[in-house]
C-alpha cells in the first residue's frame, strides 16, 4: 500500500504516514464483511424467511426471528431484518391518512373577508355537547355559532346560515370575496353544507388531512375556550354548558384584549375595520 511505501522511504510511523496521505486509522484498517454482501447471503436462510413469509405474510421481522429460532436457525433479530429488506419482505409502514399538500396560512387585512369554521365536543355533565363556531380571523369575533346535542350537516349549515345573517343580512354581495376554510370532517363535506355556502356565496376551502395548522385562528379560539371556561367548571347539564359558553362569548368579544389584535377587543377591532369600510366605500361614490 502506498503507506507502507512512504513508511519505507522517509522512516516514518504509522500515525505520520497516516496524516501525510490523508487517512484515519479507522479507515486504513478497515476490513469488509464478505456475510453483509447481498451477493453472498445464506441461500438457505433466504428459503427459510421466505417459506416463514409465505405461511404468515403478516409477520415483522421478530416474529419471523422467533419462527426460525423455533425451527433451528441460530439468528438474531438484526439479522433477520438485513435479510428481510434485501428480501424485500418488511411490512409496510402504517402511513396515516392521505397525503395532502399544506395550505398556506391567511393573514387577513380586513373583517368579513376569510372565516374559519370547526366543531369542537363540550363535556356537558349528562352528555357529550358539540360547539360549531365561525370565527373571522381578522377582529376575531364569533359571527355564528351553536352549542348542542347534534352535531350533523344540518347544524353546521344553520350556523353558516347564522352567521352570514349577522354580517351579511343574507348572502355575501355579489363581488364580494369572503373564504371559508374547514377541515375535511362530514359535517363540511356533506352536500347540504356545500350546497348552502354556494348558495351564500362563500367561497370553501378545505384543509388536508389530520393537517389541524390549516386552520391556526379557530383551533387557537377553541384552545382558548377550553382553558379559560370548559376546564374551570363542572357543568351538570347542556344548558349549563350553554350559558357557560354564552358568557364565554361575549366576554370574549367585548372585554377580552388579544395580543394579536395590539391588547384591544376583538369588538374594537371590528368597528374600526367597520369605519375603514364605510370610509373607503365614500371614497368610491
Amino acid at each position: 500500500m502506498l503507506t507502507d511505501q512512504i513508511m519505507k522511504e522517509h522512516g516514518l510511523n504509522q500515525q505520520e504516514s497516516l496524516q501525510a496521505v490523508g487517512l484515519s486509522r479507522s479507515t486504513y484498517h478497515y476490513q469488509s464483511q464478505p456475510g453483509r454482501t447481498p451477493g453472498l447471503f445464506d441461500h438457505g436462510l433466504c428459503a427459510a424467511i421466505r417459506e416463514v413469509n409465505r405461511k404468515a405474510p403478516v409477520y415483522g421481522y421478530r416474529k419471523v426471528t422467533a419462527a426460525l429460532q423455533i425451527l433451528g436457525w441460530l439468528v438474531n433479530h438484526k439479522r433477520v431484518l438485513r435479510y428481510m429488506r434485501y428480501l424485500k419482505l418488511l411490512q409496510p409502514r402504517n402511513i396515516k391518512g392521505r397525503q395532502w399538500t399544506r395550505l398556506a396560512t391567511v393573514r387577513p387585512v380586513a373583517s368579513n373577508t376569510y372565516w374559519e369554521m370547526d366543531l369542537s365536543y363540550v363535556w356537558c355533565g349528562d352528555r357529550q355537547g358539540y360547539l360549531f363556531a365561525v370565527l373571522d380571523c381578522f377582529d376575531k369575533t364569533i359571527p355564528g355559532e351553536s352549542l348542542g346535542d347534534r352535531c350533523r350537516a344540518r347544524e353546521a349549515s344553520e350556523v353558516l346560515e347564522q352567521a352570514v345573517l349577522s354580517r351579511f343580512q343574507g348572502r355575501v354581495p355579489e363581488g364580494h370575496r369572503l373564504v371559508l376554510r374547514v377541515d375535511r370532517g362530514s359535517q363540511f363535506t356533506a352536500r347540504l353544507f356545500r350546497e348552502t355556502a354556494l348558495r351564500l356565496g362563500i367561497t370553501l376551502e378545505y384543509a388536508g388531512v389530520q393537517c389541524p395548522n390549516d386552520k391556526p385562528y379557530i383551533e387557537s379560539f377553541f384552545g382558548k375556550y377550553k382553558t379559560e371556561e370548559v376546564y374551570r367548571k363542572e357543568y351538570r347539564n347542556i344548558t349549563e354548558a350553554r350559558i357557560g359558553w354564552e358568557l364565554y362569548r361575549v366576554w370574549h368579544e367585548t372585554e377580552r384584549i388579544h395580543q394579536s389584535l395590539d391588547y384591544q377587543t376583538p369588538r374594537q377591532v371590528r368597528e374600526q375595520s367597520q369605519k375603514m369600510a364605510l370610509a373607503n366605500e365614500e371614497k368610491n361614490v
